[in-house]
């Protein structure tokens, strides 16, 4: 059993804090009576004082410390959670502990870890026991996944971690139908066993719905320690990871976490699955938590673009962490019924319509989708000499578009639509969905032919063969000058001027004749790097407007162009809300700043090369 956690500092971290307070209502007792009661009740019930031969500590967390035991009763090993000292001299957080094993208890769940007994060791230590999981956290599953451990890459396909989460779904269901909320689901306390077992674990944080969250005792709040971990589960006002949690969460909103919180829990760890990276980041815990409060994240599309995923995933992702809880799934049926789809292969490809006469694709425009004709009739034109040039009427059943699925070149040719005409988009992620449900031989035949094709057809374009650093960083400055708005930050400093990420990325886009692909892997870049910041999830904002024009013309100088400094006028930039340097690169000596520039434009080039 793991319980490894991926450092929080590293803003590759999986893991996040988790926040907690004592829950457990019930009749006021006196912390020490109340315990004396409870033990005595436990050894009258005792059928053996020696029955756990305690072995290794594995982990501690919040409220109790892991230990491997052996049972000597039924002769099989198991895991014993044991209360920590400082829980134990909190009454409410004594009676949360209690809690904690009996909520678990009652979710008798083939995805939930099963609770075996709850006794008194050595006088006064509680503690509980639950069955023993051979295998490794989610968190380490991922974690290994990135740093590109074969056995790991090779075991977890994009699929089989859809599985793993399609399980947990399964559990935080039942959970659900029960009245039991989780509120602290994340990869940490989610184990995968070595024969396909998913136990959705550590339900220290789960409440009644209809139960209401005792106050702290007087004068304590756990939440933030002096050496505060934002990969452990913390005791406070607010409860959960913040790194994972929904926004009503990260504002301790107690009154208004219900079901659809959990849902945002699992599109976070679904978010984590999907990008090897946890949704909330932050120079530290205070900025991780507002970022959370504030839905400041960078969109699963583009936070690893590398590892490339379906479309319809990120959907569910988008949907499932939505900022204001009415646009989420509202059960989590509903979002299980949508990963079902995923994984048998349907997608929710979209339809478009189009009218007699209507324009589908024009020659040497950009595309990236291809489309099937369910109904009506298309014709297809190509430029001559002496004007258009009729090559093709094409109908019911008929593809179009196709070469958008293996290149980035433009389209070669025009289309209008004859009559109505009624077409399935396919995006190369429909496509690849499809490729993989085929025998891995087939799939192998068909990539090879689709390679030979490509070699035949394609003409480079000249920013896709060569560096096209400069020209989208400075298509990018000019994209946010033209398309910001400026906005009050919402911590009340200067104004903030912000642009539509996905707009701003389509312009560059269009502007330069290259794939949004491309575009995209480089924004992403400049994101992790902090050149630019999220706002929103949606949105962006330039973190400081010399740095990222340094860089340019930096891009500008390897590539022998003569960059003009860019000074917009639309602008009056002195106003805008604008980061230190240091804040964003770590470093403030200049010669430092050059090296992480160059490190940044390595990486840009890196991304982009063909």
């Amino acid at each position: 059993m793991s319980t490894d956690h991926i450092d929080p500092g590293d803003e590759t971290s999986l893991g996040e804090a988790t926040v907690v307070t004592s829950v457990i209502p019930g009749e006021e007792l006196d912390g020490i009576d109340f315990q004396l009661q409870y033990f005595e009740k436990i050894r009258n019930h005792r059928l053996n004082y020696d029955k756990y031969q305690i072995r290794d500590k594995i982990a501690e967390g919040s409220m109790g410390s892991i230990h491997q035991v052996f049972d000597k009763n039924l002769k099989r090993s198991s895991v014993l959670k044991m209360i920590l000292p400082r829980i134990q001299e909190d009454p409410r957080l004594f009676q949360q502990f209690i809690k904690e094993a009996q909520i678990t208890a009652r979710l008798e769940h083939p995805n939930i870890i099963p609770v075996h007994d709850i006794d008194v060791i050595d006088g006064n230590k509680l503690h509980f026991v639950m069955k023993q999981v051979r295998g490794d956290s989610l968190a380490k599953v991922l974690r290994e996944i990135k740093e590109g451990t074969e056995d790991y890459v090779r075991q977890y396909t994009n699929y089989e971690l859809l599985v793993v989460l399609r399980k947990v779904c399964d559990a935080v269901a039942f959970a659900h139908s029960l009245g039991i909320l989780h509120r602290d689901i994340k990869p940490d306390n989610i184990m995968v066993g070595e024969f396909g077992e998913v136990l959705l674990m550590d339900w220290g944080l789960a409440k009644l719905l209809n139960e209401d969250d005792a106050p702290l005792t007087e004068g304590t709040d756990h939440s933030f320690g002096e050496n505060f971990d934002s990969a452990q589960t913390v005791n406070g006002v607010v409860k959960g990871a913040p790194a994972f949690m929904s926004p009503e969460q990260a504002k301790g909103q107690i009154d208004k976490i219900d079901e659809r919180s959990d849902i945002f829990l699992l599109g976070s760890t679904l978010y984590a699955v999907a990008t090897l990276h946890a949704p909330y980041t932050g120079g530290d815990m205070a900025e991780t938590l507002v970022n959370a409060q504030r839905g400041n994240l960078i969109s699963a599309e583009l936070r690893y673009p590398e590892r490339t995923q379906q479309r319809d995933l990120y959907r569910i992702i988008q949907k499932a962490m939505a900022y204001d809880p009415a646009n989420r799934y509202q059960n989590v049926t509903s979002m299980i019924e949508d990963i079902d789809l995923l994984l048998e292969g349907n997608t929710a490809s979209e339809t478009r319509i189009y009218e007699a006469g209507d324009l589908i694709m024009r020659e040497g425009d950009i595309g990236e989708e291809a489309y099937v004709i369910i109904s009506g009739k298309v014709e297809v034109h190509k430029s001559g000499v002496k004007g258009e040039v009729r090559l093709d009427t094409l109908g019911k059943g008929n593809v179009i578009g196709e070469m958008a699925l293996i290149s980035n070149n433009v389209r070669s040719a025009t289309i209008h639509a004859i009559d109505k005409t009624e077409l399935a988009i396919i995006t190369k992620e429909v496509m690849e969905q499809g490729l993989s449900q085929l025998p891995s031989w087939l799939s192998n035949v068909i990539n090879c032919l689709t390679e030979r094709l490509l070699n035949v057809n394609q003409q480079v374009h000249p920013l896709i063969a060569g560096d096209p650093s400069y020209h989208v960083l400075r298509q990018l400055q000019y994209c946010y000058y033209f398309l910001g708005k400026e906005k009050e930050d919402n911590a009340g400093n200067e104004p903030i001027l912000t642009a539509n990420l996905q707009e701003v990325i389509g312009e560059i886009s269009t502007s330069l004749c290259i794939s949004a692909g491309l575009v995209e892997n480089m924004v992403s870049r400049l994101l992790m790097h902090g050149l630019l910041r999220p706002f929103g999830a949606d949105e962006f904002s330039i973190a400081n407007f010399e740095l990222l024009d340094r860089l340019t013309q930096q891009a500008g100088k390897d590539q022998s162009i003569n960059a003009a400094s860019t000074s917009p006028v639309t602008k009056d930039l002195d106003r805008i809300q604008s980061y230190p340097v240091h804040q964003i690169l770590g470093c403030k000596a200049d010669v430092e700043v050059e090296g992480k520039l160059a490190k940044i434009l390595s990486e840009l080039r890196h991304c982009a090369a063909p």
